[in-house]
């Protein structure tokens, strides 16, 4: 394998592209992610966005980057794979080339209405949105009972 492309810069795709680099892969490393922050730790966002004095930024992580990697960081949404061509479509169009495919997109938080004053919390935004409604105190009911509810 010469191309492999990384569909997900979450923690999964982060260590995954971490994985290769210390594992010798010296090829193209490709790594897609449709969030537009730097990867974060989703327990650590959790807990910052109901600490007002928090700043999530402190949740980003080290990354794997051009510089210390030789990656290539594209912004956008896989919304296909032609695992037959080795090429996996993203919202836009683009059409990027691998011999080498790891799915790492994790999951999204499931809504269960439109109201406005339904959060979820999976991403950096969803934990700014949060904490900001937060701050006026308003009645709150959790749906969730993992770590993160």
């Amino acid at each position: 394998m010469h191309n492999i492309v990384i569909a997900g810069h979450g923690i999964a795709g982060l260590t995954a592209g971490d994985t290769l680099r210390r594992q010798g892969f010296e090829g193209t490393l490709t790594i897609i992610g449709e969030d537009p922050h730097p990867t974060y730790s989703r327990p650590a966002l959790s807990k910052a966005a109901l600490d007002p004095t928090a700043d999530l930024m402190d949740t980003i992580l080290p990354t794997t980057t051009h510089d210390t990697h030789h990656t290539t960081t594209i912004h956008g949404c896989v919304t296909g794979v032609d695992a037959d061509a080795g090429v996996v479509t993203l919202a836009d169009g683009i059409q990027v080339p691998y011999d080498g495919l790891i799915i790492a997109t994790g999951t999204r938080a499931r809504r269960f209405t439109d109201d406005p004053n339904e959060y979820t919390l999976r991403t950096l935004d969803d934990a700014a949105a949060l904490r900001s409604r937060l701050s006026t105190k308003p009645s709150v009911t959790i749906i969730g009972g993992g770590p993160l509810g």
